[in-house]
């Protein structure tokens, strides 16, 4: 009978207990609700999520205006509902859709989530809305909205078809117990983006893949130091270079919290670069760690902070919108990179046509991957010797673009005995493979320093794998010159006069 009264007691308890937790939530939900619907205009501008919605003044005088508060929750629904549909289609699961959509809307969008089983994604990268209707008890809202718009079909992996186009909507939202709910979409036009690439016909370049010894990877940015990349410009204008290439990590440049002190920090890199006579190559999204569609619309709004500093500065040659891609080829697909990379591509030409791209492939093999959508070819080589010279001539026999290989590079790493590599090997292996590669538009030399710290997100654990990529310099981290610098040096200047 005690144990009875006991599992009864307990029984109450956690019943009780469940309904206070649940009493709460809802009061706090409540509380929230009635917080940003009616005081709004007393309120910060929400920021906890991304909003990807630019606002234009309605055309006529609405029965109820909008607040600042309005017009962030509405444009946040309209983002997170074009992400969750993205979200939905690539993943299969439509459950998620619920809350962000309902009535007709809802039923449109599974309706899609099925349909893209066949292969189809469609997604939402930005949105410019005007309002056309508010209901004076704040129920209903309605605007004509343009987005920017991707759609791709996958079949076999493969990208069969791609476009990026301005559509024009009526979009209704209605205000309900939980909150805004895209009601209904009806798109009433659509337009095509146009390429407006210029394609690229600079000088031969003879350049360096750089980061500082003390801060590579993820360290440039938040370590930067004016004073050292003046010094390190110095060093390898010295080595008769006449480029450099660098990295903007996504992490530092997409987030609210740094982007704005980096991007003062690459306008005054490439002040520094230009001073001492070189030209740029930015390599975007380095170390991007997923491609989910759902996250695109983040990644135009990096490319819409980066291009403008970008394209206002006369040391950038051309952009090279990511580093080795195909490298990603096996976690997330062939065709969703192809895709992205299209997207990416027509993006910049759109907003910088000034501009020129490229892909850095890893590889000659893909070399002339999406080559009818850059304005020169990139690919980085690291294979055999011998063959260096081939592989080039048979990537430039399929292309009238310009072809650089932006990374070459030995490694001096010496564990025993010059296994696997020694001083004098280094030396040797950037002569043969920089003879190989004398018709390239361009050579860059992969790095101007060793790193006494090797970051392993970027080249893994392997205490084998980061003692060989710490040791890829001209230099020794304490800057001391290695065998290999004047190699470089001297090959750069025979290089410059072939030129001339």
């Amino acid at each position: 009978m005690t144990r009875l009264a006991g599992a009864i007691l307990l029984f109450v308890l956690g019943v009780c207990g469940a309904l206070w937790v649940a009493s709460s939530a809802l009061s706090r939900a409540s509380e929230h609700t009635v917080t940003y619907q009616y005081i709004a205009d007393a309120l910060d501008v929400l920021s906890a999520q991304p909003n990807h919605v630019t606002w234009r003044p309605a055309r006529v005088a609405l029965a109820r205006g909008t607040t600042p508060g309005d017009t962030q929750l509405i444009g946040q629904t309209m983002t997170e509902a074009w992400s969750a549909l993205a979200l939905a289609q690539s993943t299969g699961n439509p459950a998620i859709l619920a809350a962000a959509f309902s009535g007709v809307a809802q039923e449109r969008a599974v309706q899609s989530v099925r349909d893209a089983e066949l292969g189809g994604q469609m997604i939402v990268l930005a949105q410019e809305a005007r309002p056309l209707f508010y209901h004076l008890d704040g129920s209903v809202f309605q605007a004509e909205v343009s987005l920017l718009t991707v759609r791709y079909m996958v079949q076999n992996d493969e990208l069969s078809y791609f476009e990026l186009v301005e559509d024009r909507a009526i979009t209704t939202l209605m205000n309900e117990s939980n909150g805004w709910r895209v009601y209904a979409h009806e798109r009433v036009g659509s337009e095509p983006v146009a390429d407006r690439s210029n394609g690229w016909s600079g000088e031969q370049l003879n350049g360096i893949n750089y980061y500082p010894s003390l801060s590579p990877w993820r360290e440039f940015w938040p370590a930067f130091d004016p004073d050292i990349i003046a010094q390190d410009f110095a060093h390898i204008a010295a080595l008769n270079a006449n480029a450099v290439r660098i990295f903007l990590t996504t992490e530092i440049f997409a987030s609210s919290e740094t982007s704005a002190q980096a991007l003062r920090d690459l306008a005054t890199l490439l002040t520094l670069a230009e001073a001492a006579g070189l030209q740029v190559i930015p390599t975007l999204f380095d170390l991007k760690p997923t491609f989910d569609p759902s996250a695109w619309g983040l990644d135009y709004a990096y490319l819409q902070a980066v291009l403008p500093v970008l394209a206002d500065a006369p040391a950038v040659s051309f952009v090279d919108i990511k580093n080795e891609p195909d490298l990603d080829f096996e976690a997330h697909g062939r065709a969703q990179i192809l895709a992205w990379l299209s997207t990416i591509a027509q993006l910049v030409h759109k907003d910088a046509p000034e501009l020129a791209i490229t892909i850095g492939w890893s590889a000659s093999d893909f070399a002339l991957e999406l080559e009818s959508i850059v304005d020169l070819v990139t690919y980085h080589d690291y294979a055999e010797i011998n063959s260096a010279a081939d592989r080039l001539a048979g990537v430039q026999a399929n292309t009238d673009k310009p072809v650089m290989v932006t990374e070459i590079g030995v490694s001096s790493y010496d564990l025993v005995l010059g296994f696997p590599g020694s001083l004098s090997a280094q030396g040797d292996g950037l002569g043969e493979r920089m003879d190989a590669l004398t018709n390239a538009d361009g050579v860059f030399v992969w790095t101007l320093y060793d790193f006494p710290t090797v970051d392993a997100s970027a080249v893994g654990r392997s205490p084998w794998v980061k003692r060989v990529q710490g040791n890829f310099g001209l230099f020794a981290s304490d800057s001391s010159e290695k065998p290999s610098a004047a190699l470089v040096r001297d090959a750069f200047a025979m290089r410059a006069t072939a030129e001339n």
